[in-house]
């Protein structure tokens, strides 16, 4: 499949899901974000992730009161570590929430259009399956370091990231296979979840495709039914975790 010719400039916010750039540059995926399919998804993970995410840090804070365990850096530096890590992170999501539009036809969000209409195996996404959740954990790390808890960082967050393989494998990716078939699945088979391999890097460095560039690629798919069971699963998924924690924080302060 050979690529489009880029447009001599981006397109408009409203055909951003219908403009399908096989390997769009770093600055069109960055200003990506102007698209509603871009941010109402961003603003929707903002307004349910962060709230969560500072609540979580609050109980393992109290975990951390309870043991005993002092902050280990000035203020100063935990701020600046932390923020880094937020910035960094923040900006990494836009890239490839970008590049997904912009070569995906659709929002990363199946809960916002549908999600892509076309599969994404180039850039980021030819090196792991959900490179977003690289940022998102570069962003909940940022703000442990913020707490300055031990608990949340070491504790918390591996449920976290356990919590986030088992949601994108049996809630996302289970209408990724019905969308895209065989090809998706050869992607799967090729590309891992989370954790790059060096023959991913190298796709990357190369600007490969994971998938054969001749291989048939389903465009324009119906949405699949039920698609909007993905964010009431991730939002039920949250409310476990905070509950948990909130379990575990009170059996720290409260030992029998």
């Amino acid at each position: 499949m050979s690529d489009p010719a880029y447009p001599t400039s981006p397109p408009t916010p409203t055909a951003a899901a219908r403009v399908l750039v096989r390997r769009p540059p770093l600055r069109d995926c960055l200003a990506a974000l102007r698209f509603p399919d871009i941010y109402r998804n961003f603003a929707i993970h903002l307004f349910v992730m962060l709230p969560a995410a500072v609540v979580m840090c609050t109980l393992a804070a109290r975990v951390d009161a309870a043991l005993g365990l002092t902050p280990p850096v000035a203020p100063w530096l935990a701020w600046s570590l932390g923020l880094t890590s937020i910035a960094s992170g923040g900006l990494w999501v836009v890239y490839v929430y970008g590049y997904l539009c912009l070569s995906g036809g659709g929002s990363p969000g199946t809960h916002v259009d549908g999600g892509p209409t076309a599969l994404v195996d180039t850039g980021p996404y030819t090196m792991v399956r959900h490179p977003s959740v690289i940022g998102k954990l570069a962003g909940v790390i940022g703000l442990g370091v913020i707490f300055q808890s031990a608990t949340f960082l070491l504790g918390f967050v591996p449920i976290l990231v356990v919590y986030a393989l088992l949601t994108n494998r049996y809630l996302q990716e289970r209408f990724c296979d019905e969308r895209f078939g065989p090809q998706y699945q050869l992607y799967r088979q090729r590309v891992p979840m989370l954790v790059p391999r060096p023959a991913g890097v190298r796709r990357w460095l190369r600007d490969e495709a994971a998938v054969p560039e001749d291989m048939p690629r389903p465009e324009g798919m119906t949405q699949p039914a039920g698609i909007w069971m993905e964010f009431y699963g991730y939002l039920l998924g949250l409310a476990g975790l905070i509950a948990l924690f909130g379990a575990i924080a009170w059996a720290v302060g409260h030992p029998t």
